[in-house]
């Protein structure tokens, strides 16, 4: 899991990307607004309105046509430095001021276009700077109204000016801290998220208002909660698991190695009968070592009767401790696709907000028309419709001011989006591996079940067996006459040894699948382990199981 460290260089690189960005598409808007300011001045010189000259507009035009192209491909092409959101502010400072200044006596009446700056400052760079972009803006509109009371223009008056900039700092001192704090909101909203990226489930929203912002903190408390819960659970269960699969693996061998033991003695079991035929052939003088030879085979039946009826237990032992793994993996998969609706039902409640920015949007694109179609009837109206065209330019401006929020909404609620599919592919991710261990831990499970029932037929033909050579060595002891008859029960002991070897060997190979099984099933559970291990819900990271 990334440490703090990391976290604040990821969010720091976030917030320079956010000034580029904010740079960049301030840079674009300006053209248009070059467009329109050259448009205004033109069209106030035709009417004959203010008699701005035509070197004074083709001035403009270039002028601020390179410095903007200038300042675009600076913040485009390199290194992003602080001060290049000032320098922005500055040239559309200087800008507004240019075309205030070129209206002549009604110029001042444009100074409401002195809050664009301090506006997205406010919403993009943070409240200080705003406040400083409103500064910047206040002394270019100061500097105008110097100039043209020192040229003697009509309209203006420092008491307009005090006025109007009284209007410019009520509206900033209304609207600024508002728009601050609901960025400092979804900040922190962000980090959080971050945080929970990251795999620190501890954190929490710290929002106590009671709107959408707080709502949608308290979601993602509650949604945090509930998959911290579920991954301590899984924690939990993951090193379970995984001490199960060592010990199925350390009984195994166990098995493994009694089987091999069982083999030799089968081994000696069947050279032993080989000896008996022998002895037989030489007649009765060998009789009394045949009778010896019998007793030793009978008690080493019954040692291996004992020692294949310890496997046989353990195997059933083994076999129940399975079948609990196997039900702990079907509770994790229905927790995960438990969250996983959850986590469904969240990404469907952002598409929801994502259609009402939607509707925020063509609302603001019909009311930029709507402005259009005003500020045209008002150029027809000519003189008299010069404040209502003035007014219609505002309402078209802050139209396009509401499109561009409802677009960084919009990139936010994609943004959540994502961010809400990378938890679900987690989460699938997660249920799929926890799906491959219960395959595993099921396979297990039947050839524990098919070893227990060759277990079990062992153990039947070792009691057998240790009864055939009991009778064989009393029969040894009271007739002397019946040698063919022993012989025949040796050469049934013989064939009943070789069964029995090769039965053994089968176990030891069965024995071995079941070895190569569990450590599957301990890998398996290792990796369970290492997948949930990025998750801090207890103050730290789980560890892995050795």
């Amino acid at each position: 899991m990334p440490d703090a460290a990391d976290l604040t260089q990821q969010l720091a690189d976030e917030e320079r990307a956010k000034q580029r960005q904010y740079v960049l598409a301030n840079t674009g808007t300006r053209w248009g607004f070059v467009g329109i300011g050259v448009l205004l001045l033109a069209t106030v010189r035709l009417v004959g309105i203010v008699p701005v000259s035509w070197l004074f507009i083709a001035a403009f035009t270039i002028v601020f046509g390179a410095v903007n192209h200038g300042m675009r491909r600076v913040a485009r092409d390199r290194p992003f430095q602080v001060w290049f959101p000032y320098l922005n502010i500055a040239i559309g400072t200087a800008m507004i001021s240019t075309v205030v200044y070129a209206l002549g006596p009604t110029g001042h009446l444009l100074y409401v276009a002195y809050l664009i700056a301090p506006l997205q400052a406010a919403l993009y760079l943070g409240q200080s700077e705003a406040w400083q972009a409103l500064l910047l803006n206040l002394t270019g509109f100061a500097l105008v109204t110097a100039v043209r009371l020192s040229q003697g223009s009509p309209g203006w008056a420092w008491s307009v000016f005090a006025q109007e900039t009284l209007v410019l700092g009520f509206v900033c001192v209304a609207l600024v801290p508002m728009l601050t704090r609901l960025v400092d909101r979804l900040r922190a909203a962000r980090e959080t998220l971050a945080q929970v990226e990251a795999g620190d489930l501890r954190v929490k929203v710290q929002d106590d208002e009671v709107d959408e912002l707080g709502f949608l903190g308290v979601s993602v408390n509650r949604t945090t909660d509930a998959i911290a819960g579920i991954v301590r659970q899984v924690q939990q269960e993951s090193q379970d698991l995984a001490a199960m699969a060592e010990q199925l693996a350390a009984s195994a061998q166990e098995l493994q190695a009694a089987s091999q033991e069982i083999s030799a003695t089968a081994q000696q079991l069947s050279d032993g009968t080989a000896r008996q035929r022998q002895l037989i052939g030489h007649g009765r003088e060998d009789s009394e070592a045949a009778a010896g030879v019998a007793a030793q085979l009978h008690t080493r039946a019954q040692e291996a009767e004992r020692q294949v009826s310890g496997v046989a237990q353990q195997a059933q032992r083994h076999g129940v401790e399975i079948a609990r793994a196997s039900e702990l993996l079907v509770t994790l998969v229905h927790h995960l696709d438990q969250v996983s609706g959850a986590a469904g039902r969240l990404e469907e409640g952002s598409r929801e907000i994502g259609k009402l920015v939607d509707a925020i949007t063509r609302i603001a694109s019909q009311t930029d028309l709507l402005a259009l179609n005003a500020a045209i009837e008002a150029a027809r109206a000519g003189q008299h419709g010069f404040g209502f065209r003035v007014v219609a330019d505002e309402v078209r401006k802050l139209a396009e001011q509401s499109a561009r929020t409802a677009d960084e909404v919009r990139a936010r609620v994609r943004q959540t989006q994502d961010q809400i599919g990378e938890v679900i592919a987690a989460m699938g991710e997660g249920r799929r591996t926890a799906e491959g261990v219960g395959v595993v831990s099921t396979a297990v499970r039947q050839a524990l079940d098919a070893i227990f029932g060759d277990l079990n037929t062992t153990v039947r033909f070792a009691g057998a067996f240790a009864g055939e050579t009991e009778g064989q060595a009393r029969r040894i002891r009271e007739v002397v006459q019946r040698m063919e008859e022993v012989a025949g029960i040796a050469e049934t002991a013989a064939l009943g040894a070789e069964q029995a070897s090769a039965a053994t060997e089968q176990q030891i190979a069965s024995l071995a699948e079941l070895t190569t099984t569990s450590q599957q099933l301990s890998v398996a559970a290792a990796k369970l382990a290492q997948t949930i291990q990025r998750f801090n819900v207890n103050g730290g990271s789980s560890p892995a199981p050795q």
